[in-house]
C-alpha cells in the first residue's frame, strides 16, 4: 500500500474539502460541502460499526470526500467527473488496486445504486442516509431549491412526484440501514403521498 506517508492521506482529504468549499457554486444548496462532510461522518460511523481495517477505512474516507467532486464542473455525470479528477491526485498515494476500489465506491453512489461489495454498500447508504433520518425535511428542502434552480422540477407537484417515485424505488444495502433507516424512510414516503393527495383537493 502506498499510504506509507501518514500525512499524505489526511492532507489529500483536507485539500479536497477545501476545494469543494471554495469552488462549488452557491446554487448547489444540497450538494454543498456540508453534504460531503455528512457523508464522510456517516462513513466513519460505518467504519467503526463494521470494524473496517485501517487501510480500507482510509479508502472509504477518500471516496466519501471525493464522491461529489465532479459537481465543481457539472451536476451531469458527476460521478465519472469525480473519478477523472481524482485520477490525477490518487496515484501519488494509492496503488492501482486501491484506486479501483475508490472508483468503485464513487460509482456506487450513482442512482440507481448497484454496489458490489461492503465498501460500496457503505458509500451508497451513506450518500442517501438522510432519507431515513429525522433531518429529512430540512435536507429535502435544500435539494428542492437546487432542483428548481437547475430546472429539474418547476412545481411542488413535480417535486413531490419525483420524491415519491425515488423513495419507492430506493433500497438500502447494509443491514444497519435496512434496520435503522428504512422504517423512517417508509414513514416519510407515506407522508409525501398524503401531501400529494392534498394538492389534488
Amino acid at each position: 500500500m502506498k499510504l506509507h506517508n501518514k500525512n499524505a492521506y489526511p492532507r489529500l482529504c483536507l485539500e479536497l474539502l477545501s476545494t469543494l468549499e471554495t469552488s462549488l457554486p452557491d446554487s448547489l444548496t444540497y450538494h454543498a460541502v456540508s453534504h460531503t462532510i455528512d457523508v464522510a461522518n456517516v462513513c466513519n460511523d460505518y467504519i467503526e460499526r463494521y470494524g473496517i481495517d485501517e487501510n480500507h477505512a482510509k479508502l472509504i474516507r477518500i471516496a466519501a470526500v471525493g464522491h461529489d467532486f465532479g459537481y465543481i464542473i457539472s451536476p451531469k455525470n458527476h460521478e465519472e467527473r469525480s473519478i477523472k479528477t481524482l485520477s490525477h491526485l490518487l496515484p501519488s498515494i494509492l496503488d492501482q488496486e486501491e484506486i479501483l476500489l475508490v472508483n468503485g465506491m464513487i460509482r456506487a453512489t450513482k442512482v440507481p445504486q448497484d454496489p458490489k461489495n461492503l465498501y460500496e454498500q457503505i458509500l451508497a447508504d451513506a450518500d442517501l442516509d438522510y432519507l431515513g433520518r429525522p433531518d429529512y425535511d430540512v435536507l429535502s428542502e435544500r435539494l428542492y431549491q437546487e432542483f428548481q434552480y437547475y430546472k429539474v422540477v418547476n412545481t411542488q407537484e413535480e417535486w413531490l412526484d419525483l420524491q415519491i417515485n425515488f423513495l419507492k424505488n430506493h433500497q438500502y444495502h447494509t443491514p444497519f440501514a435496512q434496520e435503522h433507516r428504512k422504517p423512517l424512510k417508509l414513514q416519510k414516503l407515506e407522508e409525501l403521498k398524503e401531501k400529494r393527495e392534498a394538492l389534488e383537493c
